[in-house]
């Protein structure tokens, strides 16, 4: 879902039509600056047409190559690593889940427990803080556009994604401790499927509907991304299913 809104960001540094669409100012010392409710359209043709193309190898330069590959390589190593030297069975409960790997790789070097334990915060860190302004910036550009489409403009951008952002950060305070880590990370999964099942389909939808002809993915493309919706609707229902179960 992260990579849905990777284009907002790069909309806030002012890259190629973003220069013209305005941004989400600072909290503090930041300068007003006013953001568009539906943004711009560049004409299909052209140099403009060219530079699209540009653009577009250096997106499948990132998002294949860069993020997509070494993504596969770290899990796929660190998943290794970690059946290499826990002993088979060991119960990963509780929040000591996160130091397994630590306790037994010191056992081969005592400095890998405080470089483990260093390395898996900053990750999780990061991840954390870039997952929580994904989230806000969606929901604060849901709502931003939403108004606009019902004719009440008189909002401002800058109160409305720190109050979001605010809210939910408090929100994480207390939902941290509802349940295990392991029980909020099978839900998370669950509810990012069905987050990229209609995802998919309404990503196809959008670009089908607004973009020029010019402009659209291939049809292979829609057909990959909709596969992917199908894919994630499966095990989806199958989790959904399973919770309802439980409940009686």
């Amino acid at each position: 879902m992260g990579n849905l809104t990777v284009t907002n960001w790069v909309r806030d540094k002012g890259f190629g039509m973003g220069k013209l669409v305005g941004a989400i100012p600072s909290a503090v010392g930041g300068h007003h600056v006013a953001l568009s409710h539906v943004g711009k359209v560049f004409r299909a043709e052209g140099d403009n047409l060219a530079r699209w193309r540009d653009w577009l190898r250096y997106v499948h330069l990132d998002q294949i190559w860069i993020w997509g590959l070494f993504c596969f390589l770290g899990m796929y190593l660190n998943v290794n690593l970690a059946t290499a030297i826990i002993p088979h069975g060991t119960d990963l409960q509780g929040l000591a889940a996160g130091a397994y790997q630590a306790h037994y790789l010191r056992q081969i070097w005592p400095g890998f427990w405080f470089l483990t334990l260093f390395n898996g915060f900053w990750l999780l860190f990061k991840t954390q803080l870039g997952n929580t302004d994904i989230l806000v910036r969606t929901v604060t550009d849901a709502v931003w556009m939403a108004r606009h489409a019902e004719g009440r403009e008189r909002l401002d951008i800058r109160g409305l994604y720190y109050g979001i952002l605010i809210a939910f950060s408090l929100w994480s305070v207390i939902a941290i401790r509802l349940a295990s880590p392991f029980q909020l990370f099978k839900f998370l999964a669950n509810m990012a499927g069905v987050v990229l099942a209609i995802a998919g389909v309404q990503i196809v939808r959008v670009n089908r509907r607004f973009l020029p002809p010019a402009l659209r993915p291939a049809l292979w493309r829609e057909i990959g991304v909709l596969g992917c919706s199908a894919f994630y609707a499966y095990f989806a229902f199958y989790a959904i299913r399973a919770f309802f179960q439980t409940l009686r």
